[in-house]
């Protein structure tokens, strides 16, 4: 960012007409963006600048849909790490709920954030950036992480839907979440089989489905199959996904399979 406000000065200061970069037009902006990297951190940060490339950044459907969002503990939006000066702060979820509310009038501090979140409440609020990304429908990293903020408060409801939006849009994370959900009957969904064994086959088609997802995916196919929830009992599906959680590191399904081998079932 510091690089950027460089070099729009230099060039400005050339032309004999030096200003600083919050003055600059939003037309301005949309250029600067076509060049920057497409993640969150960097967005986060021209929001910061101004009320005027707010608006610009926030209004602009095919930027949000094209941000690469990832929810870290100590860090909410992966890469700010390069963000300096003023603007380094903004990275905290309570400066992004405070900002926001300034920005947009007092008006704001009585009602809720989009997606259920209270401001100023016990638990992390959602950045108007996150809320625009995932309200485009588009955005699957912006859905999974606001699913992910939704778990964190226990609002099974608000993360079922937006990962429901996410696993639509091909998100394996997202589709191995529904396969959880279905299978373990949480919130208002209820136990279903089928629904289960139909969104983990698709996430475990992905080769981008972390190994521990994946384990925990491959034995609740092999429970499902054993059991014959949601499909015809079969010991030998069973025993094919078994195997695939244990090669993945999943100790029950190891422990299922040497009970089955144990007792003649396969």
């Amino acid at each position: 960012m510091t690089a950027v406000k460089k070099g729009l000065t230099e060039e400005r200061g050339e032309a004999g007409a030096a200003a600083p970069i919050d003055e600059l037009p939003p037309e301005v902006l949309y250029h600067i963006m076509s060049f920057l990297p497409r993640s969150a951190g960097t967005a986060n940060a021209l929001v910061g600048v101004c009320k005027g490339w707010r608006e610009a950044i926030l209004t602009d459907d095919a930027y949000l849909g094209s941000l690469n969002f990832s929810l870290v503990a100590s860090q909410p939006f992966k890469g700010m790490e390069t963000v300096r000066g003023a603007v380094a702060h903004r990275r905290t979820w309570a400066y992004a709920d405070r900002h926001a509310r300034a920005i947009d009038g007092a008006a704001s501090t009585t009602t809720k954030t989009t997606g259920g979140f209270e401001p100023g409440g016990g638990g992390a609020t959602v950045p108007a950036l996150l809320r625009r990304a995932a309200d485009v429908g588009s955005n699957a990293t912006a859905l999974e992480t606001l699913a992910a903020l939704f778990e964190a408060r226990g609002d099974v409801a608000g993360a079922y839907r937006c990962w429901r939006k996410a696993a639509s849009l091909g998100s394996c994370i997202a589709q191995f979440k529904l396969g959880e959900i279905f299978y373990r009957g949480l919130g208002n969904q209820g136990v279903d089989g089928e629904e289960a064994l139909f969104w983990l086959s698709k996430a475990m088609k992905s080769s981008a489905l972390a190994p521990e997802c994946r384990a925990t995916a491959a034995g609740i196919m092999g429970f499902l199959h054993l059991d014959g929830e949601g499909t015809a009992a079969c010991n030998v599906t069973a025993i094919k996904w078994f195997k695939v959680a244990a090669e993945n590191g999943c100790a029950e399904a190891l422990k299922t399979l040497g009970w089955l081998y144990s007792t003649g079932q396969y």
